[in-house]
């Protein structure tokens, strides 16, 4: 809402203008009671021709006192709850500005022991101020509108954002359960093979699960962090695989402070584990990538395994829910794809962001 000062001095400085517009003979007209001619002659200074605009008339004193009473009304009309009582409101209230109005011209134009009728003026009067009302109201509406509709549209913008967090949340919570079970189901096999390698990897599992609830409130995350629950993830894998592991984590420093999804690339290295270096005797190698090219970030996750072999991988839990917390997240702005070279490669393309957006 226009602060009160301002309101003021727009009031005021309108008074001002139609005061110097009105020329000393209107002032002199008035005083004798007599109309200026309905077609004067064509204005010879500034302030003839403010006049014959209509500024310093009896409808600009009055539209300029009420501007701000009629700007906070249309504000506080709900068309949403009733519009037939407000549509016949505005009306009403436009009825009797206009005969407000043409009162007011009657009582300041004729002296009081020279003035006709009421009656016989009030018709002439009220076809006088009809028009510079409607036009005072539509302008009123059309700068109302416009102000609801970009209302309506931060709205729309802040709910969207709202339902794509929310669901990016979900996604996020609906691996944390998965990994967690694969994580334990990982140590239940080392403890009576091998306790002190059990040990250590449940020692890692809760470091990574410390930093994992502590943003456990939040969507997305610099991807400093998610690089290093990765390395966290994939040392514990590398405690379950052993030497049949290894792992390359080549991001540049620029791109730490990326904002990503959180959870982002355990997924992904989860189904390298799975596909990659676990059908393999031999085991495997596994590479996260980072580069930057101008407002974009491309993100690859590969392993050295037998690829995808011609085939569209099925997207169950690990791409299918990456490929959805990147729609909710970059809505038309990311790409994910796959490739096979010497090996599976899942490729993200995503904007720079610098900020960690929470819920």
């Amino acid at each position: 809402m226009i602060p009160l000062l301002a309101w003021g001095t727009l009031v005021a400085s309108a008074i001002a203008l139609g005061i110097y517009a009105e020329p000393p003979v209107m002032r002199s007209m008035r005083a004798a009671g007599r109309i200026a001619p309905r077609l004067p002659a064509p204005a010879t200074d500034i302030r003839a021709l403010l006049y014959q605009l209509g500024v310093g008339s009896v409808t600009w004193f009055v539209a300029a006192a009420a501007l701000p009473f009629l700007v906070v009304g249309a504000r506080r009309i709900n068309f949403d709850r009733d519009r037939n009582r407000a549509v016949l409101g505005v009306i009403a209230a436009f009825i009797a500005i206009v005969i407000l109005s043409a009162s007011i011209d009657y009582l300041t134009t004729f002296p009081a022991q020279n003035r006709p009728p009421v009656m016989a003026f009030l018709p002439m009067g009220m076809r006088l101020h009809f028009l510079p009302w409607f036009a005072v109201f539509g302008a009123v509406g059309v700068f109302e509108a416009r102000r609801r509709a970009r209302v309506a549209e931060i709205e729309r913008e802040r709910l969207r954002a709202e339902a794509a967090e929310q669901r990016l949340m979900a996604l996020s919570s609906q691996l944390q359960p998965h990994f967690l079970f694969n994580t334990l189901q990982g140590i239940s096999t080392l403890i009576h093979r091998d306790p002190k390698a059990a040990d250590e990897m449940l020692t890692k599992l809760s470091d990574l699960l410390r930093d994992v609830l502590g943003n456990r409130d939040r969507t997305r995350v610099t991807l400093s962090d998610e690089i290093r629950y990765a390395r966290t993830y994939l040392e514990i894998a590398q405690i379950r695989f052993g030497p049949r592991l290894t792992f390359e984590i080549d991001v540049p420093d620029e791109l730490h402070r990326a904002s990503v999804p959180l959870f982002l690339l355990q997924p992904l290295i989860e189904n390298a584990l799975k596909h990659g270096v676990g059908a393999q005797i031999r085991g495997g190698h596994i590479v996260i990538r980072g580069r930057r090219h101008g407002d974009r970030v491309q993100i690859a996750v590969s392993d050295d395994g037998p690829g995808f072999g011609g085939r569209v991988p099925a997207e169950r839990v690990g791409l299918g829910n990456t490929r959805e917390r990147l729609s909710a997240a970059f809505p038309n702005d990311h790409r994910l794809s796959l490739a096979s070279e010497s090996g599976a490669i899942v490729s993200m393309d995503i904007p720079w962001r610098e900020e960690a957006a929470t819920t």
